[in-house]
């Protein structure tokens, strides 16, 4: 015997109106006005990492004395005036799956029986706040060896600053902890087999199902973070969903 069975739905959200006397709703990292997604992430572009000081010069030709340095962050001149303020800052990211699946299936064979389920979703990015904590923030925290590929010198990476206690443009709110949180993982499967098959009629054992079973046993996805499955808006490190292994028996009386 076998069965499979799917489902999917997509979703369009867009904010449409908001009120004359509120134009738009802040959070931390979000922003909600009309003509874009609910609580859609409010930032900076990052656009590259400053490689040398003539550059710094170059894009920020409005601004006399840049406190930028080489392998600070380099945020995208939105209006091209040559200074990087809140004029510069624009939605980069929407928390809102746009599509959410799920599969499973059942298989049977002479008492054994088999069943695994996948889920998933696309269309979705997150806040990384954890990201910026261990990796980029300006306290004196432990890092991971993500850090090791920081910049070190011109030409060396243009995608992650400098490591420093000092501020590196990762205070601001941008598009560099703004992550594809897409995923498909593999919530459940579990192998069974009925010992009636094989024992005497009239035995305990005649009514009992063997079974394994394991939830999360694995996920595909680019998510840095500790769990794409997270709900958060920000997230800081929100507590994975565990992988269990379980061997059971059911008995029927």
């Amino acid at each position: 015997t076998y069965g499979i069975s799917a489902n999917i739905a997509t979703l369009k959200n867009e904010v449409i109106k908001l009120h004359p006397n509120l134009p738009n709703l802040t959070g931390p990292v979000t922003k909600t006005e009309a003509g874009y997604p609910l609580n859609s992430y409010f930032g900076y572009v990052m656009e590259g990492i400053y490689q040398n000081s003539s550059e710094i010069a170059t894009h920020l030709h409005g601004v006399s004395s840049p406190s930028q340095v080489p392998g600070d962050i380099r945020f995208k001149d939105l209006n091209g005036d040559g200074v990087i303020n809140d004029n510069d800052r624009t939605h980069i990211g929407n928390p809102n799956p746009r599509l959410v699946y799920g599969a499973n299936f059942r298989l049977g064979y002479k008492g054994l029986d088999l069943s695994f389920l996948f889920q998933g979703v696309a269309g979705v990015e997150r806040y990384n706040d954890l990201k910026k904590i261990i990796d980029y923030d300006s306290r004196p925290f432990n890092h991971t060896i993500a850090t090791l590929g920081a910049w070190n010198g011109e030409g060396s990476t243009n995608s992650m600053p400098r490591s420093t206690f000092q501020d590196n443009g990762s205070s601001q709110v941008s598009s560099i902890f703004v992550e594809d949180a897409s995923y498909l993982r593999l919530k459940n499967i579990e192998l069974g087999y009925d010992l009636g098959r094989v024992v005497k009629p009239g035995t305990v054992f005649q009514n009992c199902r063997l079974y394994v079973s394991a939830q999360n046993l694995f996920t595909v996805t680019k998510y840095t973070g500790l769990d794409p499955e997270s709900t958060a808006l920000i997230d800081q490190g929100t507590y994975p969903q565990s992988r269990n292994v379980m061997l059971g028996i059911n008995v029927r009386f």
